[in-house]
């Protein structure tokens, strides 16, 4: 598993840099890979496609032919996979911190959280989050250009997402805002209490 980010860069398209995920994280993405339930094109364009105009903080991860997008999100974390050939799948997860978003704490959340333990959802949403924007961090977590192959990869997973987006643009372009917000209530649906990974 790699992270894939996007650099922005003056009067050039995006650069694109890749990284190894650490084992312990990618080990706990493949537990949540478990969890994944089919999203329709539909599903996706009425919630979690609106996200992408909020300020929610994500990350991407390459797992062969398939693309992870990472989002922090209530409960947690939500995960989408993207697929060549246009499917998608999604899990919603439950943040080990027993009051992640202010949620109320349940007993079992309380007694399942350990302090000390590896956030799996923090490092997997913000170490490539944070090496977007910073070189030094950037090269401190060994990101490297991505090949043309790995963005090939990448770009043939997300076709069919794209191809929503452009079709969002055109159905939503003038109630975006109103299109957003109900996209956010689809979201809070969807989720709800997320399911919990050890």
């Amino acid at each position: 598993m790699r992270y894939v980010i996007l650099v922005e860069q003056k009067r050039e398209a995006p650069a694109m840099y890749v990284a190894d995920v650490d084992q312990d994280d990618a080990a706990y993405l493949q537990k949540a890979a478990a969890t994944l339930r089919p999203l329709s094109p539909e599903q996706y364009m009425q919630g979690p496609a609106a996200i992408l105009h909020m300020l929610a903080r994500y990350s991407y991860v390459l797992d062969g032919q398939d693309v992870y997008w990472c989002v922090e999100w209530t409960p947690g974390m939500i995960v989408i996979k993207f697929s060549p050939g246009g499917q998608m799948q999604w899990t919603a997860l439950r943040s080990p911190v027993p009051d992640f978003g202010g949620r109320k704490p349940s007993p079992e959340d309380s007694a399942a959280y350990d302090k000390d333990a590896p956030n799996h959802q923090v490092n997997l949403i913000f170490d490539p989050w944070l090496a977007q924007s910073d070189v030094e961090d950037r090269e401190a977590k060994g990101f490297r250009p991505a090949d043309a192959k790995t963005e090939a990869t990448f770009e043939a997973a997300l076709a069919r997402v794209n191809e929503i987006g452009e079709q969002i643009e055109t159905q939503h372009g003038n109630d975006l805002e109103a299109w957003v917000y109900r996209g956010e209530e689809e979201v809070a649906k969807m989720v709800g209490e997320g399911v919990r990974i050890d």
